[in-house]
């Protein structure tokens, strides 16, 4: 699989428009939360400016994959959404204040709602058998990017000031664009459904108990670093003294080992663990990091349970993706993917919310005592959730020409 990747240009053409497009719409969020503290704004205002992304993702995941599908144009979704944080960005610099700062955060919960098509694209690269492997590989996009950008936010940050850095995720943004002219479609035989095949399509996905189940455990999961890394351990870390040199290298501990934990899913932990299994180890490793971050004081540690909570996000979450479309006809992957994508954005606003406002009325140590309980449930109900996968249904027509998924990929 990674060969591939190094082989095949049009795969290392799209894998970086998809690294500058994590770049673009989280660029900023390692700082973002300390730097309103300065401002002086409010926790609970922060929560909800912070959860903004979270918000406009729920509302434009699945809409947007249902009209996708009808268009068969994915590439020009994806431009226009990029377009809109390479704008708000810089209007967050030229007036940086509560409104703006929401504006630019809704303005990337609009680009990452078009995630969905990311995945589709790219898994249209490989043969079918190969798509869990594959969402797998392109959430490592998701880490790079990050990683990259909280280096250069941190840089920038520290010798020119914070609000200078509004203008990387800009400039990630646009250079997405450029190569986004150079990506080309692979789509199947058939033609394209109408407005109403889709409609059909997504009825039959809507009541799929399947992806309700698994999208709402990946809610859970998704929201701890939503929760923690971009809101709690940043204002906790500031707490103790630190500045934004340290902010990044927190917030890259995290997506460091967050990326090594997706790289070694489809090439390690789904051959000698399976899925569920691999699931239940990150989920695991999720609480223990929740729970022992607030109860030391030492940046070291601190460190060292960052790290945890990266490799464990990125173990339970890959296991997530990759169940979301197993079992699932190529023409219907795009709704499928759409509407999980919807159900776990929940996470990427609840989470920041729900710290935001237990800082302002309870503490710090509650908002992560909280995750800790969370994915406790999330872990119980991880084995469940994938029966219900293995006993997913394709139409005859599609089982006959891809055949069913084996149960033993997904134990």
């Amino acid at each position: 699989m990674f060969r591939a990747l190094f082989s095949r240009p049009e795969l290392l053409t799209f894998f970086t428009m998809s690294v500058l497009f994590f770049i673009c719409i989280h660029g900023f969020d390692a700082f973002m939360a300390p730097y309103m503290v300065r401002l002086g704004i409010e926790p609970q205002t922060i929560g909800m400016i912070m959860g903004a992304s979270g918000l406009a993702s729920l509302c434009i995941r699945f809409p947007l994959s249902v009209i996708s599908d009808v268009m068969k144009n994915r590439k020009v979704f994806m431009q226009f959404a990029l377009l809109l944080p390479v704008i708000a960005w810089p209007l967050a610099w030229m007036f940086p204040a509560a409104l703006t700062f929401w504006l630019a955060k809704l303005a990337c919960g609009i680009a990452a709602a078009s995630w969905v098509l990311y995945n589709i694209i790219f898994i249209r690269y490989f043969p079918r058998d190969d798509a869990p492997a594959a969402v797998a590989l392109l959430a490592l996009a998701g880490p790079i990017g990050v990683f990259i950008s909280n280096a250069i936010c941190g840089a920038v940050a520290l010798w020119l000031g914070s609000t200078q850095a509004f203008f990387v995720p800009a400039i990630a943004g646009c250079l997405a664009l450029l190569l986004s002219l150079r990506v080309r479609e692979e789509e199947d035989s058939h033609k394209a459904p109408h407005l109403k095949a889709c409609i059909d399509s997504a009825k039959r996905q809507l009541a799929d108990r399947s992806i309700w189940f698994i999208g709402l455990l990946a809610t859970v999961v998704i929201l701890v670093p939503f929760a923690t890394r971009d809101t709690l351990t940043p204002i906790y870390a500031q707490q103790l003294g630190a500045k934004a040199g340290t902010l990044a290298v927190l917030s890259n501990i995290h997506l460091l080992f967050y990326g090594v934990a997706v790289a070694l899913c489809s090439s390690v932990f789904y051959q000698r663990l399976g899925l569920v299994n691999t699931a239940l180890v990150g989920i695991g490793l999720q609480i223990i990091s929740s729970i022992f971050v607030p109860l030391t004081s030492n940046m070291w540690l601190i460190y060292l349970w960052q790290g945890l909570a990266g490799f464990s996000f990125g173990m339970a979450f890959a296991v997530f993706m990759s169940l979301s479309v197993v079992n699932t006809s190529e023409h219907e992957q795009t709704t499928r993917m759409g509407l999980f994508q919807t159900i776990y954005s929940c996470g990427m606003f609840f989470g920041p919310v729900l710290m935001g406002v237990l800082l302002q009325h309870v503490n710090v140590y509650a908002g992560y005592w909280v995750i800790g309980g969370l994915c406790l449930i999330a872990g119980v109900l991880t084995p469940l959730a994938a029966k219900r996968v293995q006993q997913r249904q394709l139409p005859p027509a599609a089982r006959e020409a891809s055949g069913m998924l084996s149960q033993d990929a997904v134990k």
